[in-house]
């Protein structure tokens, strides 16, 4: 997560979040990791742990990731 400055609880939560969303052998199970991924940024952002340009920057890293993880798959 270059560029952003997080905890380090909240940084290895996205890790390994962007790891499953990397491991997903099927686009079900990417299109979940991804869900999940969106769900937990919409926990930081309703908790306001982050400032606003840190959220939208999360929310582009999991959706770049997920899309390229099915983007992928499909080939």
């Amino acid at each position: 997560m270059e560029g952003m400055t997080l905890s380090p609880k909240i940084e290895r939560e996205a890790d390994k979040l962007l790891a499953q969303i990397a491991r997903a052998d099927s686009m079900i199970v990417a299109a979940k990791a991804g869900a999940r991924a969106e769900g937990f940024v919409l926990g930081l952002e309703s908790a306001r742990a982050l400032n606003e340009a840190t959220i939208d920057r999360l929310y582009v890293i999991f959706d770049s990731a997920t899309e390229q993880r099915l983007k992928a798959l499909a080939e």
